[in-house]
């Protein structure tokens, strides 16, 4: 029977849980999923109902499984800083391609886009014009761009 209703209803069973979560598809699958998990666990049951009233249990046990989703994820304490963070690789990649530079070079490329010093206000620091420090910093960049394209190419 459990079979006969995936079939039939997941998809259907699918869309209404994506409307229930306001388009969250992961949340969405993952509650479906356990749906149907629980429609094995009690497979003895749906064995015994109709199919309209099997297609009622999936809804409402899909229904009651957002609910305490919901309630499950407004008493966990929130998160204040994600643990991961998409830039966080970039960062460790530009920390890396770094070490290649020359010190100069190295020092004016992390002062301007890590700490995010102007070219003006390095030039001021280094006692240089800022044209000076944008050509320093496009060079920095084209051998870091070099470095990167030869060690992705090795499989890295």
């Amino acid at each position: 029977m459990i079979d006969k209703l995936y079939k039939d209803y997941y998809n259907k069973l699918l869309w209404y849980c994506i409307n229930l979560s306001s388009s969250n598809t992961s949340i969405a699958e993952d509650i479906v999923q356990e749906t149907f998990i629980r429609g094995l666990e009690n497979a003895h049951i749906l064995n015994d109902l109709s199919e309209a009233q099997c297609r009622s249990w999936l809804y409402r046990t899909a229904k009651n499984i957002f609910i305490d989703k919901v309630r499950r994820m407004a008493n966990e304490p929130k998160i204040e800083e994600a643990l991961f963070e998409e830039d966080d690789l970039s960062k460790v990649i530009v920390s890396q391609l770094c070490a290649y530079l020359p010190d100069k070079e190295r020092v004016l490329f992390w002062m301007r886009y890590i700490e995010g010093y102007s070219s003006t206000e390095l030039g001021e620091i280094f006692d240089l014009p800022p044209s000076t420090i944008r050509s320093g910093l496009s060079s920095a960049r084209n051998k870091m761009s070099k470095i990167y394209l030869m060690q992705k190419g090795k499989g890295d």
